[in-house]
């Protein structure tokens, strides 16, 4: 109860700081017509936007339900990055095609939101993919914060006259998220334990099972979801399910359903419903916002899980 006030009051004093600040300083001359943030995913969109409080434009360039492990840039994107003067990408190889985007002559600030930050390494024993790093931090709402923290200090970079309004945007966001982490860790706790089990068709969900207390059981693609996954694949994934026990699985809002209802015909159990993982969703679902996805994962999990077969 004391930790959870403790957490209102400081949400209404940094909101209360953000509304009482002066009005936000005009933009520097020479910048004038180029307040555009172009965000590569849909989560970095809506942590940019809650930072950038309106002073700034912010767009995605991977709109929510669209994977961003295989997109692939359009001229219209290569138009907006011309107007953009910030572009904000994860990094960790989620969304390296935005190199391809911008290697012509564009000098605006580019920002890795991940910079600094301690991956994890994915278990790909070989091939061309083997100890690569595993981008999906954000599903762990602590990593989340570090993400708004460098977004907030990207924009005191860029505009320095009014660091002090994202500043307090961002103190005000980030109360958010440190209450959205802690009730994602009362609401898993309500799951017994041997449950929590996790076999989903994409690698994503590491950060989360870490932070949450979870077990990844199993999963078709380790980081390029454009791969299909071979029979022998398959096959693999199978024996470990059925050693697992495991007889709730759970799909991903950009990845076709095949693989899993293969799997699921082979070993058994059903398919609970779709999680979000690398994308928003669509306006009015209730996960078009990061805190929105990220409560609405858990709520799914709790409900399937609790209930198990």
């Amino acid at each position: 109860m004391i930790d959870k006030l403790s957490n209102t009051l400081t949400i209404l004093a940094a909101l209360l700081l953000a509304a009482n600040m002066a009005v936000p300083a005009a933009f520097p001359e020479n910048r004038r017509g180029e307040r555009l943030i172009l965000a590569t995913t849909t989560v970095i969109w809506d942590i940019a936007r809650n930072v950038a409080g309106g002073l700034w434009e912010v767009e995605p360039l991977v709109g929510p339900g669209r994977n961003p492990h295989n997109y692939e840039p359009t001229p219209q994107d290569m138009i907006k990055a011309a107007k953009a003067s910030v572009i904000l990408y994860n990094g960790l190889g989620l969304d390296s095609w935005v190199e391809r985007l911008l290697s012509g002559q564009w000098r605006g600030k580019m920002a890795r939101v991940t910079e600094g930050l301690e991956p994890y390494m994915l278990k790909v024993p070989d091939g061309p993919y083997a100890g690569r790093d595993d981008p999906h931090l954000w599903l762990d709402a602590s990593m989340a914060i570090k993400y708004a923290e460098k977004v907030r200090d990207v924009l005191a970079e860029v505009d320095p006259a009014n660091a002090e309004y994202y500043r307090a945007n961002a103190a005000a966001y980030i109360a958010k998220l440190r209450e959205l982490d802690e009730w994602v860790r009362e609401a898993v706790a309500s799951i017994p334990e041997e449950r929590r089990v996790l076999v989903t068709q994409e690698n994503a969900f590491q950060y989360f099972a870490r932070r949450y207390g979870f077990r990844v059981g199993g999963y078709f693609y380790s980081i390029v979801t454009e791969i299909e996954p071979t029979p022998y694949d398959t096959a693999q994934l199978v024996n470990k399910v059925r050693k697992t026990g495991v007889c709730v699985f759970f799909v991903e809002t950009t990845l076709s359903t095949r693989a899993m209802e293969m799997m699921v015909r082979e070993v058994g159990g059903r398919i609970a419903g779709q999680l979000y993982a690398d994308s928003l969703g669509p306006p009015g679902s209730g996960a078009d916002t990061y805190i929105g996805m990220m409560r609405a994962n858990v709520e799914k999990l709790v409900a399937e899980l609790s209930r198990w077969c």
